[in-house]
């Protein structure tokens, strides 16, 4: 990717897949469909999938302004939130953009997502912004259920929505989840960020993950966001639910994943 002249704002969107051809290609029209102001790049890393790489290759053209690297695996390496912590390095390390953003594969964005948080980012004088949050099912039906999806039983998902629903962080019969920069204890997703470049180079995604955190499902997306808050960098938010959130992936209650998925992933690096 091509050095940006002077001054001029720009935005690297960092997407990694490896068994999503066809959600990642939804992502890729996202990306395509956002109205910023600004460039926006995508830097696609495909996770040690040749099938995946042909299917974009077949795409590339509709795509412009989105390069698709393949990045092979070590032997030892597997699926997790430490592989992932290592791409989504490597994609800030090789990007060049002022501000990154980053997209899951499985994941979608509404058409201004980008340019409300560039807006934020602007008026607060901050490196650092997110949205909130709508969750939809696999199928795209919204997800209203009063069960918090990232939990290890049932009990522990309708506990955890009562005590985020009275603080307002859920809300009955909705399917957004309203983030607070100063509700600690619900890390912001990562597809919901707008970092600058310089902040991660600072701060860079912590790819070592204990047994302790694979008991309590803390990824890649929750440590960032504690690490940012521990050396006190100002957080911003747009209020806006311009994220759109599938369930399914590998950081939700086991029993929302299916264990053919769960089974590949290593969790814990020790």
């Amino acid at each position: 990717m091509g050095e940006q002249s002077g001054s001029e704002e720009s935005v690297t969107v960092v997407t990694l897949t490896r068994y999503r051809p066809v959600e990642v290609q939804r992502a890729m029209r996202s990306v395509r469909a956002q109205r910023a102001g600004v460039t926006v790049r995508h830097l696609v890393l495909i996770d040690d999938n040749r099938e995946i790489q042909v299917a974009l290759d077949e795409v590339a053209a509709d795509f412009p302004l989105c390069e698709i690297r393949y990045v092979p695996r070590e032997p030892h390496e597997t699926s997790g939130p430490g592989r992932a912590s290592r791409l989504r390095n490597m994609g800030v390390r090789h990007a060049s953009s002022t501000w990154i953003a980053f997209l899951d594969d499985d994941n979608e964005w509404d058409p201004d997502h980008l340019h409300s948080l560039l807006s934020c980012v602007r008026e607060h004088r901050t490196r650092a912004a997110f949205s909130d949050v709508r969750l939809l099912r696999t199928d795209g039906t919204p997800y209203r259920e009063p069960r918090w999806p990232w939990a290890n039983s049932t009990a522990e998902a309708e506990d955890t929505y009562r005590e985020l629903a009275a603080r307002g962080i859920c809300e009955p019969g909705s399917n957004v989840i309203r983030h607070r920069p100063d509700a600690l204890d619900v890390p912001v997703d990562t597809s919901a960020w707008l970092l600058h470049r310089q902040l991660l180079l600072e701060v860079p995604f912590d790819d070592h993950f204990s047994a302790a955190d694979a008991q309590h499902l803390v990824s890649e997306d929750d440590k960032l966001f504690h690490r940012l808050n521990e050396r006190g960098e100002p957080i911003t938010a747009t209020g806006r639910a311009t994220l759109h959130y599938y369930l399914g992936g590998y950081s939700n209650s086991a029993e929302t994943v299916a264990p053919t998925e769960r089974d590949a992933i290593s969790w814990a690096s020790e």
